[in-house]
């Protein structure tokens, strides 16, 4: 993609016949995208958008205006197991080929140098979980809250909002958003769900009869876009919620719908943790967001401290014994000549053999960020046990 130069823009316009105050305002639109912090590249409309995503402008327009069938495929994947309840699963929704296509450029030329608040620990370009974890290290007391549906709580006025505060004009930032979010299935034949005012506002009316408002989608978890979009239009959550940790005199993090408060301060106490959750829960319900309340956690002192799967208890993150432990037994029973990966993915409910070994080799590169030693070893035992019948 070659970087926008407004000189050699003026004289490629001139040269094709187009009229100089077109392409001044064309400029000024550009160079107040390019004014803005770790700036994405201009989008002057649509059509300029398809031109720089390789992507039809007339398909855009499609999805857009949400007057064709869906264009997500959904499927579902296991959550982590929680003994003596039923499996659970978690929905994904992957775009169709020509969305993923814009999706994936919306991504990494828009998105990925967009400055993220820095309480937030996910997603972020070079964030790494062992660092997001690291800042509670030796904690006392601590607080963990667990967002409610996270990504389907932000709409596309969240994301539309995001992309005007990126420096693009309200209609494409419009048209952004409409490519980067979904409507949900209960609500495409429900009106009353979301009510009309919350939908964004325009100078010209005609925009209603070219894109309809009555609905409003929200961010599809599965979208390339998806988790940076989320991380930007909580922006002001984060804002809120580190001005709070200080007020408590704690520490505040947030890794996607995961939030972890902590001290080192033993005097912190109960009556203050409580206090703290009350704060927070009201904040989110001011931002529309809900927390899940079964998953609250106060972590009292002597308890162990385990943040985003690693324990903090010590000066540096570490892997936690059960970790180790659930990773030893698969890797015991892929390599017993007696079983091997094939038995396994069926006694463990696996869809594929595939699919056992993508969960395995996405462990091993979790315990990589914290034990690259121990890591190695598990990926030797992974790589000589029998795949074979993986791709028949």
């Amino acid at each position: 993609m070659r970087t926008w130069n407004s000189q050699r823009y003026f004289a490629e316009g001139l040269a094709a016949g187009v009229d100089e105050s077109i392409l001044n305002n064309a400029i000024a639109t550009a160079e107040h995208t390019l004014r803005q912090p770790s700036p994405g590249p201009p989008i002057l409309t649509l059509g300029h958008l398809g031109h720089l995503a390789g992507v039809d402008v007339g398909i855009l327009k499609t999805y857009a205006s949400r007057q064709d069938a869906d264009p997500y495929r959904e499927f579902s994947i296991r959550k982590r197991p929680i003994p003596g309840q039923p499996p659970r699963y978690r929905t994904i929704a992957v775009p169709e080929p020509p969305l993923l296509r814009v999706q994936t450029w919306i991504a990494s030329e828009v998105l990925r140098h967009a400055p993220c608040h820095s309480a937030s620990t996910a997603f972020a370009p070079g964030s790494r979980l062992a660092q997001a974890a690291a800042r509670h290290c030796r904690a006392v007391w601590m607080v963990k809250i667990d967002l409610r549906n996270f990504f389907e709580s932000l709409t596309e006025i969240d994301v539309h909002r995001v992309f005007l505060e990126r420096g693009y004009q309200p209609l494409v930032a419009f048209e952004l958003a409409r490519l980067c979010t979904r409507l949900r299935d209960k609500h495409r034949n429900d009106t009353a769900v979301l009510p009309q005012r919350r939908t964004p506002k325009f100078r010209h009316s005609s925009l209603t009869s070219l894109y309809p408002r009555d609905l409003l989608g929200v961010l599809p978890q599965g979208a390339p876009t998806s988790p940076m979009l989320a991380n930007l239009a909580v922006r002001d959550l984060d804002e809120r919620l580190t001005a709070i940790a200080k007020t408590f005199g704690v520490r505040y993090s947030r890794y996607a719908d995961d939030l972890t408060f902590s001290t080192t301060r033993k005097s912190f106490g109960r009556s203050r943790a409580h206090d703290l959750v009350g704060r927070v829960y009201e904040t989110l319900a001011a931002r529309g967001l809900a927390p899940n309340q079964s998953k609250t956690t106060i972590v009292s002192p002597g308890a162990r401290k385990v943040v985003l799967g690693l324990l903090v208890d010590g000066d540096t993150p570490k892997l936690t014994r059960d970790f180790r432990s659930r990773l030893r037994k698969h890797l015991y029973h892929i390599s017993a000549p007696d079983q091997g990966p094939v038995q396994h993915a069926a006694r463990r409910g696996f869809a594929s053999v595939e699919g056992l070994r993508q969960h395995l080799l996405g462990l091993i590169a979790f315990a990589g960020q914290i034990d690259p030693v121990y890591a190695a070893k598990c990926r030797a035992i992974l790589d000589s046990s029998d795949w074979s019948q993986t791709r028949r």
